[in-house]
């Protein structure tokens, strides 16, 4: 009891500190260009960050924290239970467990989807996508269906990425972000600074860009990626949009096409975090430029479009999360264009993930402490 009002009570605290920058805050009502919204604390008391989320049909939430722990979350946010069978992760850094989704037809088959850093030997860690059967809060038939070969794993701390998303097609996307070894980025034969594409059961589409290709990693799906942390399908087109740290500037949001180059680090509106150039060049023939790119960075993490008729006027509108400036923005596309941007909620802690529930409420998970918070219009 003690805990858990700790965590209200720096919840509210959080939203003050908020509204005392902006006006049009009332502790938990929030006034934006198209909707008034009230927020509230959902879940609270997690381990360490909580990574990532997906819904399960029974509009119960699976809650990843970096910690390693996957959480099974009521509807109502008020219980969590501990799934176990979770894989052996590498917590070194930005390491850990990242992301869950569940599979399109979880109804039937039950399966759900990891993305974590995996232990390799000599203190090393690479990021790998498992899957299991979710039965009784326990996850068993596991299998990794996607793990690099060892000579891949390094012992540096960044860039695993990673998300998780399906297309129309029941075919899994996922995200390994540079590990810290930007050149590979440009490299076919290396899966680190990429965006890859498996079947449900961890094989190779025979339409993937690179299939067949002497030496190439044949699950590449885009390339020249830094550190993709953001993946969703658009609702309405089926494309495919990523969101993507820069370093010091130019994080990048991105349509992601098949087989194209992203640029990184031949091309990139940023610089070293010391200050330094890494290139002259921001872009370059054959090279895809971002749909937009915020200088200086804002930390861009994970993203949903809005699906709904509760916030009916941002309907298929992109919402993405700002670890560093501590936002969740609201972004309009025109095609392949940003015709508009608007911050729509600052909590006063870092943004990890947003998440659109059955309910077509907006769930963000939020940092220091570990929490999850609900958005309702009103």
């Amino acid at each position: 009891m003690i805990r858990a009002l700790f965590y209200v009570l720096m919840f509210q605290s959080q939203l003050l500190w908020s509204n005392n920058e902006a006006d049009d805050w009332d502790l938990d009502t929030v006034k934006t260009r198209l909707h008034t919204y009230e927020v509230s604390l959902w879940a609270a008391g997690f381990e360490e960050i909580p990574w990532g989320m997906a819904f399960l049909p029974n509009q119960e939430m699976l809650v990843t924290d970096i910690s390693g722990i996957l959480y099974k979350v009521s509807s109502n946010g008020k219980q969590k239970i501990v799934i176990k069978g979770v894989p052996k992760i590498f917590r070194k850094g930005q390491g850990g467990l990242l992301d869950v989704e569940i599979h399109p037809n979880f109804s039937k088959n039950l399966w759900i989807y990891l993305a974590y850093s995996d232990p390799f030997p000599g203190r090393k860690g690479f990021t790998s996508v498992a899957r299991a059967k979710l039965i009784k809060d326990k996850l068993v038939d596991f299998e990794v269906i996607y793990r690099v070969d060892k000579i891949h794993a390094t012992g540096k701390p960044y860039h695993f990425g990673s998300r998780l998303v399906f297309d129309q097609n029941n075919d899994l996307y996922f995200s390994i972000g540079d590990r810290g070894e930007r050149d590979e980025a440009q490299l076919l034969t290396t899966p680190n600074g990429k965006i890859h594409r498996i079947r449900d059961n961890g094989e190779i589409p025979s339409d993937n860009p690179f299939y067949k290709k002497n030496g190439h990693i044949q699950s590449i799906w885009s390339y020249g990626n830094r550190n993709a942390q953001g993946l969703t399908i658009h609702p309405e087109t089926g494309e495919l949009w990523s969101t993507e740290h820069g370093p010091r500037g130019g994080d990048e949001l991105n349509r992601i096409q098949k087989g194209l180059n992203y640029g990184w680090p031949v091309i990139t509106y940023g610089i070293n975090y010391i200050g330094t150039k890494i290139t002259d060049l921001t872009e370059k023939e054959g090279m895809e430029q971002p749909v937009f790119q915020w200088t200086p960075s804002i930390a861009l993490c994970g993203i949903k479009f809005y699906s709904g008729s509760l916030f009916k006027k941002w309907n298929n509108h992109l919402l993405i999360t700002s670890l560093k400036f501590e936002r969740l923005h609201r972004v309009v596309l025109e095609g392949n264009k940003m015709v508009d941007e608007e911050i729509i909620f600052e909590p006063g802690s870092r943004v990890r993930d947003v998440e659109v529930g059955p309910n077509e409420c907006i769930y963000v998970a939020l940092e220091n402490p570990g929490r999850i918070v609900i958005l309702k219009p009103i």
